[in-house]
């Protein structure tokens, strides 16, 4: 009786040993999370004030990926035609209880721009984000201490920055790393979850599903281990021009990716 009780659990342990195995197998490499701060107003519909994809790695062999997507951006889109990827938070349809943007319009031409899925999606304001900093106890940057309306200050202005637009993206992903380091932790992560739920210009979208089956993947791929390890930062290749746009009547400054440099970061980093 007893070896037949240990030949059931050995089989049963192998079994589950084997499931979890191929489901590591059949996960992605990276869960891709969009994140969309917008600057949202009273009088008009939010654009996309920054955009950028974290790739999170199921294995402990990769780093956290932070892939930074230029709000200038050149789009031509069937049905918008010549825009910068930071109009199509603020294009579409929209009803009177809308608060935040056009998030699938949005994480639509990011998909197809990279030609890489979203499994999930974070968008704040910039009122949000100095909540989230405040309730998690400010952060640390190259600068100092920062509480939630200095932090929002390096990630806004980007006339002050040295290297303009750039330059503050620099700082949107250092003060995410620190966001996220404290969002590792189980009050850290309650806390921000907590937040998502009852704020009315924050939000954040995932598949529950898919989210449990991935965090499985990356616990086993990273020895049951929470540990966030090193991020990497980089920002989709390009050059400035001006282009004249017809829908405007003049000429706008965008940011023309380079197709080969780009589908390069996305197969390294988020692939």
């Amino acid at each position: 009786m007893f070896f037949k009780l240990f030949k059931l659990l050995a089989i049963l342990f192998i079994g589950l040993v084997l499931v979890a195995a191929v489901g590591y197998m059949l996960m992605p490499n990276y869960y891709r999370v969009l994140i969309i701060g917008s600057d949202l107003r009273d009088t008009e519909r939010s654009r996309s004030d920054s955009l950028m994809v974290v790739g999170i790695p199921k294995s402990s062999k990769n780093t956290i990926n932070i892939v930074m997507v230029p709000r200038d951006t050149f789009i031509e889109h069937d049905e918008f035609g010549m825009q910068k990827i930071t109009h199509f938070y603020a294009l579409g349809e929209r009803t009177d209880s809308e608060v935040l943007g056009n998030l699938d319009l949005t994480q639509e031409v990011v998909e197809e721009l990279l030609n890489v899925k979203m499994d999930a999606s974070v968008e704040v304001t910039f009122d949000s984000f100095i909540e989230i900093v405040d309730l998690l106890g400010g952060v640390q940057t190259d600068e100092g201490y920062k509480e939630g309306a200095e932090a929002k200050e390096m990630i806004h202005n980007r006339m002050v920055q040295a290297e303009g637009d750039f330059g503050r993206a620099e700082n949107q992903r250092e003060i995410l790393q620190e966001i996220m380091k404290k969002g590792k932790s189980i009050e850290g992560a309650k806390t921000i979850y907590n937040y998502f739920q009852e704020a009315d210009r924050a939000r954040l979208k995932f598949n529950k599903i898919k989210s449990g089956l991935f965090g499985v993947a990356f616990l086993i791929g990273h020895q049951g281990r929470l540990s966030m390890g090193e991020v990497h930062e980089e920002v989709l290749p390009g050059y400035g021009d001006r282009i004249y746009t017809p829908a405007f009547g003049k000429e706008l400054y965008y940011w023309i990716l380079e197709d080969e440099g780009t589908e390069e970061i996305v197969k390294e980093y988020l692939k």
